[in-house]
């Protein structure tokens, strides 16, 4: 949303201690289930417990990058509607600025469905964090727990989306033999979530500021249920065509098949076994571990 310079404050003095539980439990149901799902649909490949508690830990550092440029650039933009765009751009490099820094050298992340499992982790520990933060910056139990629960069915999953978007991008460059797809698909995993969030945000605004008698429950349905409903089923439906075809590409890859013309340009998994991106990853684990192992001796 537009107004983020909310007072964020978990021990005001408008909460009792078990009202503070109620509202971060409220805040954080969607996401602990969703990373629950993610897990589970990568049971097959688990991903090791230090990564996974990185990127769960992340939403720390991405909230307070993405809020400190957000405030940044504020009085550069006049126009809501461009600084909306703005904003949802840094708040998705900054994810991605995650996955750069500690997952993209990983000898772990070594196929492409990897990629989305990974940035949607990230995706969910800023959503989740966001969430808790614009559920205090209310000052009742009741508004805050309003507002966390209308962003566990709206804005948290869209986090989750442009996640999936990014990681499905984010794989086609790292496991691509074509340096211009490489490019290519690393500027298209900024770019298409960063539109998909601002148009979100920008839609969103403009159903908060319709003027509509709220107690006429025919007018509420028209132009705020049925619109916000549309607007979450075509994200539902691109989460669904970019899953499934992650899925469907990291198949390809495990079983070294044939990918049709239009991705022909990617790795199967015995060219990435003997690729320079796999050995980098390999060198880099080992360097990080002999230091690790010379820490512990000393």
């Amino acid at each position: 949303m537009v107004n983020i310079s909310f007072d964020f404050n978990l021990f005001n003095n408008y909460y009792y201690f078990y009202e503070r539980l109620l509202v971060i439990l409220f805040s954080l149901i969607p996401s602990v289930i969703l990373v629950g799902f993610v897990l589970y649909s990568d049971r097959k490949s688990k991903e090791p417990k230090k990564n996974i508690i990185i990127c769960l830990l992340s939403g720390i550092l991405t909230i307070a990058v993405a809020g400190y440029f957000e405030n940044l650039i504020m009085p550069f933009f006049s126009n809501n509607v461009i600084l909306t765009y703005v904003w949802a751009f840094i708040e998705e490099i900054s994810k991605i600025a995650i996955f750069f820094l500690f997952i993209f050298d990983n000898k772990h992340y070594d196929d492409i469905y990897d990629g989305l499992v990974y940035m949607m982790l990230i995706a969910l520990s800023f959503a989740g964090l966001e969430n808790i933060m614009y559920a205090f910056s209310e000052n009742t139990v009741s508004n805050s727990i309003s507002l966390a629960l209308m962003r566990d069915f709206t804005t948290i999953p869209l986090h989750v989306i442009c996640g999936i978007v990014i990681g499905f991008f984010i794989s086609l460059g790292s496991f691509s033999k074509d340096k211009n797809k490489k490019y290519i698909n690393f500027s298209l995993c900024v770019l298409i979530p960063s539109i998909i969030h601002g148009t979100y945000n920008t839609l969103m605004n403009l159903l908060g500021n319709l003027k509509i008698d709220y107690n006429n429950v025919i007018l509420v349905i028209i132009f705020e249920i049925i619109p916000l409903l549309v607007i979450m089923a075509l994200l539902f439906y691109i989460a669904i065509k970019f899953s499934k075809k992650a899925i469907d590409l990291n198949n390809i890859f495990i079983n070294d098949g044939k990918y049709d013309e239009k991705y022909d340009y990617l790795m199967t998994n015995s060219e990435y076994y003997n690729s320079y991106s796999r050995a980098k990853r390999i060198k880099l684990y080992k360097k990080i571990s002999l230091i690790n192992k010379e820490d512990d001796i000393s």
